[in-house]
Parts: structure tokens; C-alpha cells; sequence
């Protein structure tokens, strides 16, 4: 048996574990999830204390990265470094690190007896391909981590420890792996960019499926674009005014609708689970077989005509923000 052909055998054999094992991880991220998130608001009250010591102002960047060269000692560290506009040209940079071993201790329990049973390999596998292959399992949870952290995420700005940073009215969150890649959670973009800028991003998605995720428009005027079947998870739209835009069978899982006037738009058969339409104005809209599960909106300005009954039991309604929106 040669090396190539050891190694093949070796992955199909631990495969069930391998998957079983996933689905350990998402339930223990689940279960543990506050812990995780009292480590992260731990890190930021950190940040706020070296802002602060530094005087440091427009806190741009916030980059959650999992390093891995701990993990070769069984430790799985992320690191937070924040930086200002300059990105990673800062020459002031502000750091610090949690453990969330906690999370993976089971891949470090796997990966002890992966190395007792490459042995009858009799040296075809090594210790070298056991590691490799835990750590890209460990970084394939990574990103279940960030996935989760979207939702988690989705009111930051208003957490008091996180306020205490200063920032400028824009800024982003990534979480990943160390100088490595790395997906953007949550971002703010108060600035406009006009319906030329809007247009251009739809037409970039095919070179670039991932730019409209986690994307930021405040205080637009946008009329139609093409966004049909589109990944626009997690995508934020504040104070605007939406008219005429075809989101049919686009992906708007966890968006957010902040404040907007929405006119005329097709959400035909839309994903739109979990999404926020929180305080918005709903005219002559198509929701018709679009998936509202948990998808929550303000009892003003909800229009119940535009929504089957299968749909209202589905969604949710909650209370009006009490914030004056501006002129848009």
C-alpha cells in the first residue's frame, strides 16, 4: 500500500467520526454559546480599557482571528486585534486573546486516538496528517462559530461595553483565522453611496457571490436592481427607501430592514427566516410564498393583506423602536 492510497484508507475509515463529530460540535456551540459570548464582550471591555489608556480614536477594524499555531498544543486562543482606518498598516494597534478550548475539546480528544490508530499504518500516516486533519476540522467549526455570531451580533452597537469603544460611523467585525481568511459578522456603513454604487454591487456578485452578505446601505434612495436568487444573508438597509426591487428566491436569512419604506418590491418565494423589518412602512409589496419563519416586524405600517395566513402565524410582531428616523 503506498503512502497516497494509507491515507485515503485512513480518512474513509475514521469518516463516521469525523461527521459524527460535527454534529457534537454544533450542539456543544449551541449549549455553550453564552459562555462564548461572555469571553467575546470580555475581550471588548479589554479594548475599551486600552482605548481608553491610549486615547485612541476611530476603532475601525475588529478582527477575531483563531490561531493555530495553539492548536498544535491542544489550545484553541483567538486573538482580537482592533486597528484603525490604516487596517493593517496601524502602527498603533490594539490586541488581546480569550481561550475557547472549551468549545473543541472534543477534536483535541479525537485527535489522541487518531494517533493511536495510525500506528497499524506502520508509518504511512503520521503525526503530521493526524494534525492537519483536526485542525481543518477545527476550522471548519470556526466557521459555524461565525455563522452563529451573525445572529448574536445583530444589535453590537447597542451593547453598552461595546458603545464604550470609539469608533467612526463606520466599522467591521471579522472573525476567522490568524492573518488568514476571515468573514465579516457585522458592519456599519453610515455613509451614502447612491443608486450608481447599488447598481455596480449587483453587477459585481458573479466575480464576487459573497459581497452583498453582511452588506451596509443607510439613508438610499434605491429603485430597482436584479436581485433574484441572490446571497444576501445578513444584509442591513437602514433608513431607506426601497422601490421596485425583485427579491425573488433571494437568500435574506437574518437581513435587516431598519426604518425603510418599501414599495412595490417582490419578495416571490424569498427565504426571509429570522429576518427584521423592524419600523418599516410595507406598500403593495409580494411576499407570496415567501418563508417567514421568525421574521419580525413593527405592528405600524404592516399591511396583513400582503401575507397569507400560513405566513402570519409564522412571523412575529414586536415592539416599536422608540428612535426618530430620519428623513430619507
Amino acid at each position: 500500500m503506498t503512502r497516497a492510497e494509507a491515507w485515503e484508507k485512513f480518512q474513509a475509515v475514521h469518516q463516521k467520526q469525523q461527521e459524527e463529530l460535527r454534529q457534537i460540535f454544533w450542539g456543544n456551540l449551541q449549549t455553550k454559546l453564552g459562555d462564548l459570548i461572555q469571553c467575546i464582550f470580555n475581550s471588548f471591555e479589554e479594548i475599551g480599557r486600552q482605548t481608553a489608556a491610549e486615547k485612541k480614536e476611530n476603532n475601525t477594524y475588529f478582527l477575531f482571528s483563531l490561531q493555530r499555531c495553539d492548536l498544535l498544543e491542544k489550545k484553541a486562543i483567538v486573538r482580537l486585534d482592533v486597528m484603525g482606518m490604516e487596517w493593517y498598516l496601524d502602527e498603533n494597534p490594539l490586541s488581546t486573546d480569550f481561550d475557547i478550548t472549551f468549545l473543541f475539546q472534543e477534536y483535541f480528544n479525537w485527535q489522541d486516538r487518531l494517533l493511536v490508530d495510525m500506528r497499524e499504518y506502520m508509518g504511512k500516516v503520521n503525526k503530521y496528517d493526524v494534525s492537519a486533519l483536526v485542525q481543518n476540522e477545527i476550522m471548519l467549526g470556526n466557521q459555524l462559530i461565525a455563522h452563529i455570531l451573525r445572529f448574536a451580533f445583530r444589535s453590537l452597537e447597542h451593547q453598552e461595553i461595546f458603545k464604550r469603544i470609539e469608533k467612526p460611523p463606520f466599522w467591521t467585525v471579522h472573525w476567522g483565522e490568524y492573518r488568514d481568511y476571515s468573514e465579516v459578522i457585522v458592519q456599519v456603513k453610515r455613509d451614502t453611496r447612491g443608486q450608481e454604487a447599488w447598481e455596480d454591487r449587483l453587477k459585481q456578485y458573479e466575480q464576487n457571490p459573497a459581497i452583498l452578505t453582511a452588506d451596509y446601505w443607510y439613508r438610499e434612495n434605491l429603485t430597482e436592481g436584479e436581485c433574484r436568487e441572490k446571497n444576501m444573508r445578513f444584509i442591513v438597509f437602514e433608513e431607506c427607501r426601497l422601490k421596485g426591487i425583485d427579491f425573488e428566491k433571494t437568500d435574506l436569512w437574518g437581513a435587516r430592514f431598519l426604518r425603510c419604506r418599501i414599495e412595490g418590491c417582490n419578495f416571490t418565494g424569498a427565504h426571509l427566516q429570522q429576518t427584521d423589518f423592524e419600523d418599516c412602512e410595507l406598500v403593495e409589496n409580494n411576499f407570496q410564498d415567501a418563508e417567514l419563519l421568525q421574521a419580525a416586524f413593527s405592528r405600524e405600517g404592516f399591511e396583513p393583506e400582503q401575507f397569507n395566513e400560513k405566513q402570519l402565524e409564522e412571523l412575529l410582531f414586536v415592539e416599536k423602536v422608540e428612535k426618530e428616523a430620519a428623513e430619507v
